[in-house]
């Protein structure tokens, strides 16, 4: 408690803490199971996951604190995060699109055809 001649002193402004701003993440135990997995399946080496449930329930949130958590616990793994979007068709254009778009490729096109070095990966087929 600081007296009245004390100023008090706050590293940063109320307005930018965390509870003000809605800007922070905590771990709950669903997290920590997701972690889990995670961890064990870079153990035995699994080279892909899929997270899928129904809507609004915190995947998205969930992914964003373990790839931060990742990056604090194993610096050297790099990860990716795509969010496939929902097709009225199956079709494995649009996903590989996302996928590539989420790494970096310089030419995936939204409409799903693939493109590198100028041309149409689906020419000559």
């Amino acid at each position: 408690m600081t007296s009245p001649s004390t100023p008090s002193v706050r590293p940063l402004h109320m307005s930018l803490h965390p509870l003000e701003s809605g800007n922070y993440r905590i771990g709950t135990p669903a997290i920590q199971a997701f972690y889990e997995l995670v961890i064990r399946c870079l153990r035995y080496r699994i080279t892909g996951a899929l997270a899928y449930g129904p809507s609004r329930i915190g995947k998205t949130r969930a992914i964003e604190y373990l790839r931060l958590l990742l990056a604090e616990t194993n610096p050297t793994i790099t990860t990716y995060h795509a969010q496939a979007e929902h097709k009225p068709r199956h079709a494995e254009g649009p996903f590989f699109a996302n996928l590539l778009e989420a790494v970096g490729f310089p030419d995936a096109d939204s409409d799903g055809v693939l493109h590198a070095c100028g041309r149409d990966c689906t020419e000559g087929q």
